[in-house]
């Protein structure tokens, strides 16, 4: 028997709305929006559901650092302002705010493993092979985000197109 306040149903509504979430596409939900859709879904104590999945190792915590000046302060997995030990902000926090991320571990290792794999291929190009007057006159003959595309793949060692409706 398994009522709404069972941690268990808590630890499930979690683990199936981000696997409704990868299948749409995203490996990865942040925090507030996981718990404001658990709390839509009728689970009593989103943020105890989603401590519980992370404590039982059915889903894990990330922390993307923000890159705009005056984003919020970073948050733990449990939700607590950052603070360093004496209780006050440290530097880093005011530096890096990150934004918490939650992801099944199978989807977070895959896109891991794809982003070491992209790297290791960006560091083994040629930084410069002076063709770049060729690549300039092969975009200037291409219209609209081909050009784009082209002049992507001429600065760069690696350019990874993933589709879409233009291409």
């Amino acid at each position: 028997d398994c009522g709404p306040d069972d941690e268990r149903r808590g630890r499930a509504v979690t683990v199936w709305l981000l696997e409704q979430a990868a299948l749409a596409g995203h490996t990865a939900l942040e925090l507030p929006r996981l718990t404001a859709t658990l709390a839509q879904r009728g689970v009593p104590d989103p943020d105890a559901a989603v401590q519980s999945t992370l404590a039982e190792g059915e889903a894990l915590a990330f922390q993307d650092a923000l890159e705009e000046p005056g984003a919020r302060h970073r948050r733990t997995a449990s939700g607590a302002e950052g603070t360093d030990a004496e209780g006050g902000e440290s530097e880093e926090d005011e530096e890096r705010p990150v934004r918490v991320l939650i992801g099944l571990e199978r989807y977070a290792l895959a896109e891991e493993s794809l982003a070491d794999g992209l790297a290791r291929l960006v560091n083994s190009a040629p930084k410069q092979d002076g063709s770049a007057a060729d690549w300039e006159q092969a975009a200037a003959s291409a219209q609209g985000s081909a050009a784009d595309l082209i002049r992507a793949v001429a600065g760069h060692g690696l350019v990874l197109h993933t589709g879409g409706e233009a291409s």
